[in-house]
């Protein structure tokens, strides 16, 4: 059920916010230009469109608040978007699409320790993610500890000068990890730290845990580090031509990403779990939005987390910075599971989540809101699944399918707000649902061994003339058609990409587009590659590989990445052709790895043939070697590792090895 204010109470007032200066000499003085008419336009017109009618989501927000963080160190995230503090969903800025505007000022509103029933508790608006806390007959357990080492450590003493103590004091009976993405886990640390962990305290996580979240970091870490800078906007600020909101939640904390590693996998698909006399049904749905995920039931609380399979917006079937493809279909199974043992059922008062706010049913009401919600956001990735695919069938391409599906979007989902696309999209997730089944190409043939990007955009600059598609690009933008302009001005920039006038152009036509978009990656992508096109600086990346994550990675990825930066030219002309070992005898594990061909292929073994060399040294040692704490020869000379066999040919295998410091071009920067 929605409930309604008057349409009258929401003014669109449109805030135009000018450039100081157009000096981009300086990321430090760094400034957006306004939004042009035909942005304030195209805000003001979707904005007629919404239904600002239903405030149910910040109602959900507001309800259960124990305290705000006021000036408490668990605020510090919430006080980096202060300038929100003054506005709200009345006044909407001319630089931002008016729904995403509205999911920040959503995000904006969480920030304190909430009751969701009797027994369960959520810190939200400290994170990108919820903290949930559920009381144990002798303490407390921590469900998903935050993203960052402080942010965790913040929250739980802030929880605890507002929970009852149980017992005279608050203890930590155990911590549950939902999935293996980094704002889950990453503060766990704090947690553990905090010095409230009873001994032997169980740290449960869904199955295939460590496994997938080094999958997902490792192999191609330096890539998605580079390319979450695009999706998260990491040079921009936080105001209205930057950064507004996160989707997920208003913004990230800062600090380290930790891992305390699961003292137990939950295995099999589904288990009861009892931690300090609390039962958990945990339920493995992996797939959907991770490829590790559990659920879980609480029944004594009549309380259903749903982990990352519910939140107020559309998630990703596809995320920018670079994941495997999610099973939409799958996703929608699982909602289907769910709703109709639990919710339909009558088994549950409330589903919480790991971002937004719950949604409890209203007993003034026969209707059951949990049941609703639910099914519309199942039916949202099932119309994404669905429809993408029945218009692929009818031969429309992957490059094509985003646009037709806008076009027939159900008006159930365009009037609510908990299906919009502030972190998915319509358009990207479709585009995901056919590449998950037929792959990336179109089947026209100019595709099949296509030009290289430059060259590509060479090709046209010379047949139709720099000057000619110059002018065609300027008049497109002059017309609010700034992705045509777009088109053909990255042309440009690709071909001659230290001529400034091109490179601005484009940044131009980015920008009003990032200020048009709704989805945040659209939003942040476009204003990140403005940044890099008018200053041609390059920010380190993220690191998405933190020391406790490199620390739980097996060996066999370790070697899987090592083969990964083998520089197959230089192999070749080194003649390398030789197989080691690797043994562990504090794991009492063996790998067996064989450089052939300019590649390098290992697998772990029972016991390995004979080697041309073989290294001996504990897990921990290795992992100082690759945080580059410690040397190979300095192992060796304290006899903390041993070498036999040809030991020369590890040197040899080194100089062949690239490093990667994720400070490569997404578009293409000046010459210096």
């Amino acid at each position: 059920m929605k409930r309604s204010i008057a349409p009258s109470a929401i003014t669109l007032a449109l805030i135009v916010s000018f450039a100081a200066s157009a000096d981009y000499a300086s990321l430090e003085s760094y400034q957006g230009k306004p939004a042009t008419q035909h942005t304030q336009d195209a805000n003001a017109a979707l904005a007629q469109q919404l239904p600002w009618q239903d405030v149910t989501a910040f109602e959900r927000t507001n309800k259960g608040l124990i305290a705000e963080f006021g000036s408490h160190d668990a605020g510090e995230l919430k006080n980096r978007f202060e300038y929100m503090a003054q506005m709200s969903v009345d006044e909407l800025p001319a630089s931002v699409n008016p729904s995403i505007w509205r999911q920040g000022m959503l995000n904006y509103a969480a920030g304190g320790l909430y009751q969701v029933a009797d027994g369960v508790y959520q810190i939200r608006g400290a994170d990108i993610s919820n903290m949930t806390i559920y009381r144990t007959n002798n303490g407390y357990v921590i469900h998903d500890p935050l993203l960052s080492k402080e942010a965790a450590a913040a929250s739980w003493q802030f929880a605890k000068l507002h929970l009852p103590k149980i017992n005279g004091e608050h203890k930590i009976t155990g911590i549950i990890y939902s999935h293996m993405h980094a704002d889950h886990f990453g503060g766990s640390r704090g947690i553990v730290e905090s010095g409230d962990l009873i001994d032997g305290a169980p740290i449960y996580a869904p199955n295939d845990f460590i496994k997938e979240l080094a999958d997902e970091n490792v192999i191609a870490g330096a890539a998605m580090g580079r390319r979450a800078n695009y999706q998260y906007g990491t040079t921009l600020d936080n105001n209205t031509q930057g950064i507004v909101d996160n989707a997920l939640g208003l913004g990230t904390s800062r600090g380290k990403v930790t891992l305390v590693a699961p003292t137990e996998e939950i295995e099999s698909r589904e288990k009861v779990i009892t931690i300090d006399g609390l039962e958990f049904h945990a339920i493995n749905m992996p797939g959907a939005e991770a490829p590790a995920e559990i659920v879980l039931y609480i029944p004594e609380y009549r309380s259903l987390n749903t982990a990352e399979l519910t939140y107020d917006g559309m998630h990703n079937i596809y995320t920018f910075r670079g994941a495997k493809v999610r099973d939409a279909l799958v996703w929608t199974k699982y909602l289907t599971e769910l709703k109709l043992r639990y919710v339909d059922s009558g088994l549950v008062d409330n589903i919480h989540a790991a971002h937004s706010a719950p949604v409890w049913n209203d007993a003034t009401t026969p209707s059951n809101e949990i049941s609703d919600y639910m099914t519309l956001q199942r039916d949202n990735y099932g119309f994404i699944h669905n429809q993408a695919m029945r218009l692929a069938n009818h031969g429309v391409t992957i490059h094509d399918v985003g646009r037709e599906i806008e076009k027939i979007v159900p008006q159930a989902q365009q009037d609510t707000w908990h299906t919009n696309g502030y972190h998915g999209s319509y358009s990207h997730n479709a585009r995901a649902v056919v590449n998950l089944y037929l792959g990336y190409h179109d089947m026209n043939p100019v595709n099949t061994n296509p030009l290289q990007t430059k060259e590509k955009s060479c090709v046209y600059v010379e047949a139709a003339g720099a000057d000619t598609l110059f002018k065609a690009g300027q008049a497109h933008f002059n017309n609010g058609e700034y992705q045509q302009a777009s088109q053909l001005f990255n042309d440009l920039v690709q071909c001659q990409p230290s001529n400034i006038d091109y490179r601005f152009a484009l940044a131009d036509s980015f920008e009003q587009q990032g200020y048009q978009s709704e989805t945040m990656a659209w939003r942040n992508s476009y204003l990140q590659g403005a940044v890099e096109l008018r200053t041609g600086e390059i920010q380190p990346s993220i690191k998405l590989a933190s020391p406790d994550v490199i620390a739980n990675t097996p060996t066999g990825m370790f070697l899987d990445f090592l083969a990964v930066r083998l520089n197959a030219e230089k192999a070749e002309q080194a003649g390398l052709d030789f197989n080691f070992g690797i043994y562990h005898p504090d794991l009492n594990e063996r790998y067996f790895g064989e450089v052939s061909n300019s590649n390098m292929a290992n697998i772990e073994v029972a016991e390995p043939p004979k080697t041309d060399v073989t290294l001996q040294l504990n897990k921990v040692d290795m992992t100082a070697m690759v945080l580059g704490q410690v040397t190979l020869d300095e192992l060796v000379q304290s006899g903390k590792a041993k070498l036999s066999g040809n030991s020369e040919l590890i040197g040899q295998l080194a100089n062949c090895l690239d490093d990667f410091d994720g400070m490569f071009e997404i578009l293409p920067m000046p010459e210096k």
